[in-house]
């Protein structure tokens, strides 16, 4: 079945609370979550947030309902909104809105920081009146951060007006789903979850599941609801053909590149091919594809634009954006509309005055036939920049390999490389792993990457 039917009014987030009090807006453990339950967690949370004069408050939510009540609550409030985990602390904040029972003395938060956990707040407390019915947001800007996958995270400032008119084009491009359940593996607090998980449901008045759900087990227990599964390429590559496949009215994939197999994977298992989408945190959706054939194109969102600056990078104009910007994607144009992906523009850091590139020195390991994936990143060393590999190594060659100690294995790759990288662009450290860490949106981001070379410097 398509995920398409024809487009119905969509409701804005503003407007959610006029909602009549008895739908649906999600289900906890198969609980029903209405919009009186919405209000009541809201008041509640906006008379605790009265109390407080701090402007910035991170919101760290565990559950999807109380992360909609928390950000609706901070808007009400007249506070900013970032969406962070309270652990980068490189990033300043006055304060944490959470539901998970954070413990000061086991983090490095600074001990007198206000945290309010939207789960022990006493619900015999009597909430100042609230006029929902014409409720204005005091606060229309919210931060959120890139996944962080080259780097550490960015935090990229948006308004509350680009949400709901990047809804609209979605619902004007897909329009508005037919099923009556969504459900996600992946995080609220990104722009992929945000959109798809949150956004998505609440403005075509289709209630979601608070839970993250990766599981095909998990899945399995919705079967009875019409399912939009807002999913990631990892989680479809390690779907199991040995259960029984789900009917799902809608998949959404996105987070990183899915190939044509596992297109087709996701269709033995889940009755429905893929809704690719492609975008980013900074510039939100930009194309879609179903990939019918191994050649299936991308096909902008209408009416997004792809122009070219003089040195052949791709700027996407778009109405979510004030100006063009420039797209760190390779894109081969079929015409005004369709394109193909070929692969991310060149990485470049500097190293001894050197300009050197990580994605062709990735290339080159990646090219060795022991090499199932390989990353590389930059790592500061005694005040210098230095390159560090992951490596996972292929499995026909890990039992032959595993025979060697991290200095035999290093020195042996370095003797692979040495006719097709130069000294400086052979990497200094190198980590060789079973599985790159991942996160909830199926990606390896920098700061997990480097973890793992400062666990070992630990030692």
């Amino acid at each position: 079945m398509d995920c398409s039917s024809k487009s119905k009014t969509l409701v804005l987030l503003s407007e959610q609370l006029s909602r009549p009090d008895n739908e649906i807006i999600a289900f906890r453990k198969q609980l029903a979550l209405t919009v009186s339950d919405l209000k009541q967690q809201i008041s509640i949370t906006v008379n605790k947030l009265d109390n407080h004069s701090e402007k910035n408050w991170v919101l760290y939510m565990d559950d999807s309902f109380n992360f909609i009540a928390g950000f609706l609550a901070l808007l009400y409030s007249g506070k900013h909104p970032l969406l962070l985990n309270p652990n980068h602390l490189e990033f300043s904040y006055e304060a944490i809105l959470t539901d998970i029972d954070i413990n000061i003395k086991n983090t490095n938060l600074p001990n007198n920081l206000p945290i309010i956990n939207i789960s022990n707040i006493d619900r015999q407390e009597v909430p100042k009146s609230i006029k929902f019915n014409k409720l204005e947001f005091s606060q229309t800007l919210f931060t959120l951060f890139t996944s962080g996958s080259t780097g550490l995270p960015k935090p990229i400032k948006k308004s509350i007006s680009q949400l709901e008119q990047e809804i609209e084009i979605l619902a004007n491009n897909l329009t508005v789903l037919t099923n009556d359940l969504f459900i996600a593996s992946v995080s609220h607090e990104h722009m992929y979850g945000l959109t798809f998980k949150i956004m998505l449901p609440l403005s075509s008045k289709i209630p979601f599941v608070c839970e993250t759900i990766l599981y095909q087990e998990q899945l399995a227990t919705y079967q009875s609801k019409k399912i939009t599964y807002v999913t990631t390429p990892s989680i479809i590559k390690n779907l199991d053909n040995n259960l029984s496949s789900i009917n799902c009215t809608c998949v959404f994939s996105s987070g990183g590149e899915l190939s044509f197999e596992n297109a087709q994977f996701c269709l033995q298992n889940f009755n429905v091919l893929p809704h690719e989408i492609y975008g980013s945190s900074e510039t939100g959706i930009i194309a879609k594809r179903q990939q019918q054939s191994v050649n299936t194109p991308w096909e902008l969102f209408y009416p997004l634009q792809i122009k070219f600056n003089s040195e052949h990078q791709p700027l996407l104009i778009s109405p979510l954006l004030k100006q063009p910007e420039p797209l760190n994607d390779k894109l081969q144009q079929i015409d005004d509309t369709k394109f193909y992906l070929k692969g991310r523009m060149d990485k470049i850091v500097k190293i001894a005055e050197q300009r050197l590139s990580l994605t062709y020195i990735e290339n080159q390991i990646n090219k060795l036939i022991v090499v199932e994936q390989a990353i590389v990143i930059p790592l500061e060393h005694n005040n210098r920049t230095i390159l560090g590999a992951i490596i996972k190594i292929a499995s026909t060659y890990r039992k032959e390999l595993d025979n060697l100690n991290h200095f035999k294995l290093t020195q042996y790759f370095r003797h692979l490389l040495k006719d097709t990288l130069s000294l400086i662009e052979t990497p200094k450290k190198w980590r060789f792993i079973e599985n790159f860490p991942k996160n909830s949106q199926g990606k390896c981001t920098y700061t997990d990457l480097k973890a793992l070379f400062d666990a070992a410097n630990k030692l």
